[in-house]
């Protein structure tokens, strides 16, 4: 029972580290989303609105970790696989740029999966204990 206090005690803090690091993600996300560019001449490609709308989605999965952690998650990171797949079937080219934002949105989706996980462990422990 001890082992499954702990085990709980990690999925605590795995589950409000992602959540904390996903705050600013998501206020950066709003900001940049309703904050128009003062140096925009043109009106934005269809394309881009698609690519940009995915980027929203892998947030919102971050928004959707916070009550259940393993849809949010798996959204989170399939939504940022699938974007960057597109950006490269319309585009042609992969720019290395894209990295800063896996680096920033994904490992906080990692962290709920992980926290679910631990929860998911805890639980089984409970039910039956001594089987780990």
């Amino acid at each position: 029972m001890n082992d499954s206090k702990s085990v709980r005690r990690s999925a605590l803090i795995f589950r409000w580290i992602a959540r904390i690091w996903s705050i600013p993600i998501l206020i950066f996300a709003l900001v940049r989303t309703f904050t128009p560019d003062p140096y925009a001449t043109e009106p934005v490609p269809t394309e881009d609105w698609f690519l940009l709308s995915l980027r929203g989605v892998a947030i919102l999965g971050l928004l959707v970790a916070w009550r259940w952690e393993l849809v949010g998650g798996i959204m989170t990171i399939a939504t940022m696989f699938f974007r960057e797949l597109v950006w490269v079937l319309l585009k042609g080219n992969w720019l290395t740029s894209f990295l800063l934002i896996w680096a920033a949105v994904v490992p906080p989706a990692i962290l709920f999966l992980v926290a679910w996980a631990l929860e998911k462990k805890a639980e089984r422990a409970e039910r039956h204990p001594g089987t780990g």
